[in-house]
């Protein structure tokens, strides 16, 4: 009897922890999370692009398209305090160097005092938010405008570290299905790892006056 009783305790005893290990799973990093990730970005010569801030790391709703989606997709399925390299190549980060995305404007599109030379960046106001452009070449009277993101045609790799994973608020879902353009509602724009815009790729409507950077 004794010996039974000791079963049957061991076998609820096991029952219950079964259920204790699945309960207490950790969450991971996966669609309607709010993650917040730790990140450091660089380029295949070493050089760094990017970083979050020391104590203040990157909070993003998977899903929402914040965040470059290739690198998103390689986050799913990770744990708090899980770390990894990942490297996005340029197709799918902020897309392939595009030539055809070369413009010339007159000089007089530019607000009064710009001063023009190579290299030189501004930046555009578009439906998405600000927008960063760099002059390639200078003329008498015209400039050519670089489009082309400033990360296009490089291979990105990221050493992250997943900080924190909670479920979104009731507020925070809405950002996945953002209300149709023309409604009363805003729209607000968010900032990929390395200070891009997301979602990678694209590039600006040079509908409005540039603003030097």
């Amino acid at each position: 009897m004794l010996t039974r009783m000791k079963l049957t305790f061991g076998r609820v005893a096991m029952i219950l922890l079964a259920f204790s290990v699945v309960g207490c799973a950790p969450a991971t990093v996966q669609d309607k999370k709010v993650v917040q990730m730790s990140y450091v970005g660089t380029l295949a010569d070493g050089s760094e692009f990017g970083r979050s801030e020391k104590d203040k790391p990157l909070e993003f709703l998977v899903g929402a398209r914040k965040i470059i989606p290739a690198l998103e997709k390689q986050l799913l399925g990770m744990k708090v305090g899980d770390k990894k390299k990942i490297t996005i190549k340029a197709a799918d980060a902020y897309g392939e160097y595009d030539k055809g995305a070369l413009k010339e404007f007159p000089k007089s599109m530019f607000p009064q005092g710009s001063t023009f030379a190579v290299g030189e960046r501004f930046i555009v106001q578009t439906p998405n938010g600000p927008y960063p452009i760099k002059i390639s070449e200078v003329k008498p009277t015209t400039v050519v405008v670089d489009f082309n993101h400033p990360l296009a045609g490089k291979d990105l790799t990221f050493d992250v570290q997943i900080m924190l994973i909670r479920n979104a608020t009731k507020d925070e879902l809405a950002e996945l299905n953002p209300p149709a353009p023309g409604s009363a509602a805003g729209s607000s724009g968010g900032q990929a790892p390395g200070g891009g815009q997301a979602p990678a790729g694209g590039q600006a409507d040079a509908g409005q006056s540039p603003q030097q950077k």
